[in-house]
């Protein structure tokens, strides 16, 4: 799969480079923009900073089979506003600083999945080998309680910080009250449940919406899963910027809010939504982080659309 570069610090662009060929992609460096067009032919990926976000979309707008990616060290509402504007940019990876390589976990982790054609990673791709987790169908309203307080529980036994388990705590009911309210449909394609969230719900065991917990001492992931797919990239770009930058959307019972909890409590948040088969939604936060560093530190988005059967993206 050629991926083009355009990267201004050549060392920071030959990193990215070594960590995607390692993975299997063919990535090409481009320094200046000037010099992309005799590049992009067959290329599959354009990723370049937010800086040069407009070159991107200039891109993608001249070749309809290009992807696009995002690199950003600011705050994460600018390049949602961006991609918010071309639906071909998925991904917006967040890094420390201009000068530095987004996390390299997560540029290995992207470009399996972007060149894997089986369906969607494993759970096990988020961690390293050896982690320790859980995972628990949760079939209805009854278990939310029961199934976050096993999360608060993992924490504990981990000796992680509290604030820690508080904050995945709530991200762990926020993906379950989607899944089990939000999720589910009628025959005819029509919301069963989103309409009144403190109504009892029982689903059929098919139905049940699944979570895994993990930790490797350095990650902490967090993921749930429904058999509905119904979750839409427009939903979660624009929901999450509108949350952010606090414009909560009340016609639509507060849009944004929920994403923006989910945003607040990781360091990167990986969608993976087989459209009526499978949405999957991974958040992941850096252990090795402090509070502070954890609030200022860029974070990053990711948005996998698949084909039943097939891990198209």
């Amino acid at each position: 799969m050629r991926t083009i570069i355009l990267e201004r610090n050549r060392l920071v662009a030959r990193r990215i480079a070594r960590i995607w060929g390692a993975t299997g992609l063919d990535p090409v460096c481009v320094e200046d923009p000037q010099d992309l067009p005799a590049a992009l032919p067959e290329a599959a990926l354009l990723a370049a900073d937010v800086f040069d976000a407009d070159v991107v979309r200039a891109a993608l707008r001249e070749r309809p089979e290009l992807m696009g990616a995002l690199f950003t060290a600011e705050p994460l509402d600018r390049a949602l506003g961006l991609a918010a504007l071309e639906p071909r940019i998925m991904h917006v990876f967040g890094r420390p600083s201009f000068e530095e390589t987004p996390r390299d976990w997560e540029l290995a982790l992207v470009a399996r999945r972007l060149g894997h054609t089986h369906g969607s990673l494993p759970f096990g791709a988020f961690l390293a080998w050896g982690y320790t987790g859980f995972k628990e169908s949760v079939a209805g309203s009854a278990q939310l309680g029961a199934t976050v307080a096993n999360v608060h529980g993992f924490m504990a036994r981990l000796g992680l910080p509290k604030r820690i388990g508080e904050m995945f705590g709530e991200l762990a009911h926020e993906l379950l009250m989607n899944a089990v309210y939000d999720a589910p449909v009628d025959g005819n394609g029509r919301a069963r449940h989103a309409h009144d969230r403190k109504t009892a719900v029982v689903l059929h065991p098919e139905e049940a919406a699944m979570l895994r917990v993990g930790c490797d001492g350095v990650r902490l992931a967090l993921q749930v899963t429904d058999p509905f797919g119904r979750l839409e990239r427009s939903h979660v770009f624009a929901g999450l910027q509108r949350g952010l930058r606090g414009q909560m959307d009340t016609a639509r019972g507060g849009a944004g809010l929920g994403l923006t909890v989910c945003a607040n409590a990781t360091i990167a948040l990986v969608f993976d939504v087989v459209p009526g088969h499978k949405t999957e939604v991974t958040g992941v936060y850096d252990l090795d982080l402090n509070l502070r560093e954890f609030r200022s530190q860029a974070k990053s988005l990711h948005f996998f659309a698949g084909a039943a059967g097939r891990g198209v993206t």
